[in-house]
């Protein structure tokens, strides 16, 4: 019996007799066999599989994107494969290839591309994207041929700045992010030419040690408190992420300051855990989910890669840890005790 047959008689072909089918279909029963859906999809030339590629996936921001994206892509009839970046962040030759060697139905890359502008980089997503579509979160770039979808991240930084200066702030620093002000992105460099905007001087000892992580934020914090003299220390300050955000406000508490009586403090991202920190936690909301099911939906769209850029608008979630309820002139003056706290 061929092979041809027996593929007749699983895909029901009428073109079989009912003697033959009949005895294929006790060897099946026989030997509990299923047809392959993956091999199926091989030969159609479409898997039906879209592969997710990501830096870490021990953020609550990346879970919440990849969780998004699997509903999205499920409602379609589509599965994901999840690909974490190595430790270092970096997209490889040999990951290009076992993407392309599944024959994805396209790939979503989320973060990681903070140096696009690599040539190597651009080579692999060039040679990535002759196998599939391709959506990534990321800047748009000019030779980039591909959909890039970002938030306005210098708009948000910008609202933020002015937002803590409206409240009566005149000594705002940036915690998290890289080490310097330009690898750390659009957000850091609005943050700062908003400051001047304002006709604030830039924060002193901006050269902070950087990161992403709760650990991160405690460090920021001790440094800056213990470094800077009372004078000099900010009453308010914008966080690289919320989670950067929460290991501030940790160590704010431990040194003895009040949140936002003493220091104010504004997060990014918008995660889940924001309205339950204490205080509630104001941030700027980055629109995870929605990213990521416009990112689906984009390349199950797409038969081929083109240029586009998407840009989505963020927006600040007011709540107590920024100090608006206590009004402009509602801010306690920093007493004695409580820097005499923060030098220890």
């Amino acid at each position: 019996m061929s092979a041809a047959t027996v593929t007749r008689v699983l895909n029901g072909s009428p073109s079989v007799r009912e003697v033959t089918r009949a005895r294929v279909q006790q060897v099946i029963d026989a030997h509990g066999y299923a047809p392959s859906s993956v091999a199926q999809d091989l030969g159609s030339g479409n898997t039906k599989t879209l592969g997710i590629i990501l830096p870490s996936i021990r953020n609550p921001y990346y879970a919440a994107l990849v969780s998004a994206a699997d509903d999205e892509a499920r409602r379609s009839g589509y599965s994901i494969w999840l690909y974490q970046l190595p430790r270092e962040g970096e997209l490889s030759a040999q990951l290009i290839e076992n993407l392309i060697a599944r024959r994805l139905s396209g790939a979503f890359f989320i973060g990681g591309f903070s140096d696009v502008d690599r040539p190597d980089l651009r080579e692999l997503l060039d040679r990535l994207g002759k196998y599939m579509p391709i959506v990534a979160i990321c800047p748009p770039r000019p030779d980039l041929g591909f959909i890039c979808m970002y938030n306005d991240l210098s708009g948000a930084a910008r609202q933020a700045a002015r937002h803590l200066f409206l409240l009566g702030n005149e000594r705002i620093a940036m915690i998290g992010g890289a080490r310097n002000v330009i690898e750390s992105g659009a957000r850091a460099v609005a943050f700062l030419s908003e400051l001047e905007a304002l006709g604030l001087p830039p924060p002193p000892e901006y050269g902070h040690l950087g990161g992403g992580t709760m650990e991160d934020g405690m460090r920021e914090i001790h440094r800056m408190m213990t470094v800077l003299p009372p004078a000099e220390r900010p009453t308010a300050l914008l966080a690289y992420n919320d989670l950067v955000a929460l290991g501030a406000m940790h160590q704010l508490r431990q040194m003895g300051l009040r949140i936002p009586e003493d220091v104010a403090i504004i997060g990014c991202d918008n995660q889940f855990f924001c309205p339950y920190t204490a205080p509630p936690l104001t941030s700027i909301d980055m629109q995870a989910e929605e990213h990521a099911r416009s990112a689906i939906r984009e390349l199950l769209s797409a038969s081929e890669n083109h240029a586009a850029t998407i840009v989505r608008a963020a927006t600040l979630i007011i709540r107590e840890s920024c100090g608006a309820h206590l009004g402009m002139r509602g801010r306690a003056p920093r007493h004695e005790n409580r820097e005499a706290a923060a030098d220890d």
